[in-house]
């Protein structure tokens, strides 16, 4: 027994037909019905429109109107609530049209009686259930598919995109409708991507580590995972592709400041006790040459002081970024920092003759910023990028612009580029790759950035060359 009351819209222009359907409803004891009439198609138009029922059922004869009609007419008002159309008999055209523009079930008058109304009410009511739990679990995991910050995708087997969410353009920087012409495939960096993709029906592909390469040129670092799904006869494949450079990039960071704080007590503990005897030994060569009267015997004092200052200027140098972080940033312009650094690396370049290349914004760029150690973290990278380049055949381009909120500061360089080993270790300290180097200008630049509330991104191919980007945090 159903004991809920349905509220049902009977809409029929004859009086008597009205009367005869309601004596059939009220022959369903096991119903509680509370049944309203409408003899006209605009006085059904305005019930539809102010007033929600459980079930409709509407003649298809209405004046100069329809049922089919009005079908139509409450599918616009959004209406989801089952709908029976009455129909005369041989009208079976009429009634796989109203099927097909949205009702339920169809019931041809003459043959009408309790029973068949009965079993046309259960029936309309029971896959209207079942058809709004579908439509309300579509619009639900349609929500879930659109408003998902990753790159969600749904291809054929080969790869070719069939379908994607708004994040897979903002990811990869392409329009909607460029992406669903491409092939996941082609948009992976990886040598053993191909392989496992060819696999995927035997094995699911989940949180693959891969490289996605953006329409710009750039390289971010995702988890990919993806599996086969069968929609009756057709496979397809849906896929994830969760970005995680901002993370990868978060990790390095906290291992370089980890490293940095360690590094920095043992350089400081280390210059306290190597300062200490070293002042004594530059003091006692000091008092030796006072007394010395020959002067070939104070050419040797001489050596020893010199190099007691030159141990002393790389105890300087080595404590230099321990202590980088401890600058006042005050509002300035990027762009004049930046001229000043290439000021400075005028002679280098000069002499080993590489050309230098500004690709600056238009607008000015301000930023909270100490000048005097942004200019040493810029110089640091020109630097790098000169001794890596070829003389007479070395290019830099520096370049300045917005990403959203971010200012940008680029430095691209054709020269011998860094090898994958050596990627994830340039920004550590005392790492180098030079015969003669400290390995500290790197961690320092780094430090410097930090310190500047940024974040430094390296991408490199060997016998290519190398781009570094730094990204602040725009003030505006």
């Amino acid at each position: 027994m159903n004991n809920k009351m349905i509220k049902v819209l009977l809409v029929d222009d004859d009086e008597d037909d009205y009367f005869l359907t309601r004596e059939y409803f009220q022959d369903l004891i096991n119903w509680k019905f509370d049944i309203t009439w409408c003899s006209t198609f605009r006085d059904a138009e305005k019930r539809i429109r102010n007033e929600k029922f459980d079930l409709y059922l509407f003649d298809y004869l209405l004046g100069e109107s329809t049922g089919i009609d009005l079908i139509e007419l409450a599918c616009q008002f959004e209406c989801e609530e089952p709908i029976i159309l009455l129909t005369g008999k041989g009208d079976t055209k009429i009634a796989v049209e109203a099927l097909r523009v949205g009702a339920a079930d169809y019931l041809i008058k003459s043959e009408l009686d309790a029973e068949k109304l009965e079993r046309s009410i259960r029936y309309a009511l029971e896959r209207t259930s079942v058809m709004k739990a579908l439509k309300h679990s579509e619009r639900r995991y349609r929500r879930i598919f659109e408003e998902s910050n990753d790159f969600l995708f749904i291809s054929d087997l080969s790869g070719n995109i069939i379908d994607l969410n708004a994040s897979a353009g903002v990811m990869t920087g392409y329009p909607e409708d460029d992406l669903k012409l491409r092939n996941i495939v082609d948009l992976i960096e990886d040598p053993q991507f191909e392989m496992l993709w060819n696999h995927i029906s035997e094995h699911t592909i989940h949180d693959y580590e891969i490289r996605l390469l953006t329409k710009d040129g750039d390289k971010k670092y995702c988890l990919f995972s993806a599996s086969v799904e069968i929609d009756g006869d057709h496979p397809y494949i849906q896929g994830r592709i969760h970005d995680m450079t901002a993370r990868k990039q978060s990790e390095k960071e906290r291992l370089f400041s980890e490293k940095m704080a360690v590094t920095g007590r043992l350089v400081r503990m280390l210059a306290h006790e190597v300062r200490n005897p070293l002042t004594n030994v530059n003091l006692s060569a000091e008092q030796l040459e006072m007394e010395l009267t020959d002067e070939d015997q104070k050419f040797y004092t001489q050596i020893i002081k010199r190099n007691c200052t030159r141990i002393n200027d790389l105890i300087s140098q080595l404590l230099q970024p321990s202590g980088s972080e401890d600058i006042e940033l005050v509002n300035n312009s990027v762009h004049s920092v930046l001229d000043q650094a290439i000021a400075a690396a005028l002679d280098r370049v000069q002499l080993k003759r590489i050309q230098i290349g500004k690709q600056f914004a238009e607008e000015e760029l301000n930023l909270p910023l100490d000048p005097v150690s942004l200019e040493m973290a810029f110089l640091n990278l020109i630097t790098n990028a000169i001794e890596a380049m070829e003389e007479d055949r070395g290019i830099l381009l520096i370049t300045t612009k917005t990403q959203g909120e971010m200012i940008q500061v680029l430095f691209t360089d054709n020269g011998s580029g860094i090898s994958e080993d050596d990627m994830d270790k340039i920004f550590e300290p005392y790492f180098t790759g030079k015969n003669n180097g400290m390995g500290i200008g790197l961690s320092t630049t780094m430090s410097i950035i930090h310190a500047h509330h940024g974040r430094i991104e390296v991408q490199s191919e060997l016998g290519i060359g190398t781009t570094f980007t730094i990204s602040f945090q725009s003030s505006k």
